[in-house]
């Protein structure tokens, strides 16, 4: 058994429709694909491959207790990259986003999925061209879209979890926010 998984946010469908015509734009116009083989979404959590069923049990644990957060207001906007492989629309970077990311992370950190060269710095940002992006395609897609204002709000209350099932990525689960109030504490001999 080996499973991989995807920690995300998922913008609701509307806004992915908006952001698959200009994926599809770009693949068509600059014959790049790869995008296309991943949904439309917001790295929380570089992919994990888990080849247990205990070990997948605690990562789903471990993310159970990363949903205390409260819900908030997610902006993406404008075009930006990773110069000459990675173009993206901008995820305006916010507390609770930050938070969200850093309480997966600190979960799962346990667990050692990742190692120290895959436990990036997070810079939110929702891919649209990436992989198979030629140098002169990414000069000219940037060209394109560099200066276009692009711009969606979406409420956030749930991040997603997407398994890769048959050469594609697929929903797997959803994890709702809990009252972060609600969060049990540290036991303390003490106190």
């Amino acid at each position: 058994m080996e499973n991989l998984f995807l920690v995300c946010l998922i913008p609701p469908i509307s806004i992915v429709e908006d952001i698959d015509v200009i994926r599809n734009h770009i693949s068509e116009k600059y014959q790049v694909f790869e995008s296309l083989k991943r949904p439309a979404h917001i790295t929380l959590y570089n992919p994990v491959k888990i080849s247990s069923l205990e070990k997948e049990k605690q990562f789903f644990r471990a993310l159970e207790d990363s949903a205390y957060s409260l819900s908030f207001t997610q902006v993406i906007k404008n075009f930006n990259s990773f110069p000459q492989h990675t173009i993206y629309i901008d995820v305006e970077q916010n507390n609770h986003l930050m938070q969200l990311q850093a309480q997966i992370k600190s979960e799962l950190k346990p667990l050692k999925l990742l190692d120290e060269k895959n436990n990036f710095k997070f810079t939110p940002h929702l891919t649209i061209a990436f992989k198979d992006v030629k140098p002169n395609h990414y000069a000219s897609i940037m060209e394109e879209y560099g200066d276009k204002n692009f711009k969606r709000t979406f409420e956030v209350n749930h991040f997603s979890i997407y398994k890769h099932i048959d050469k594609r990525w697929q929903p797997f689960k959803e994890i709702q926010f809990k009252n972060p109030e609600a969060k049990p504490g540290v036991l303390n001999l003490f106190s």
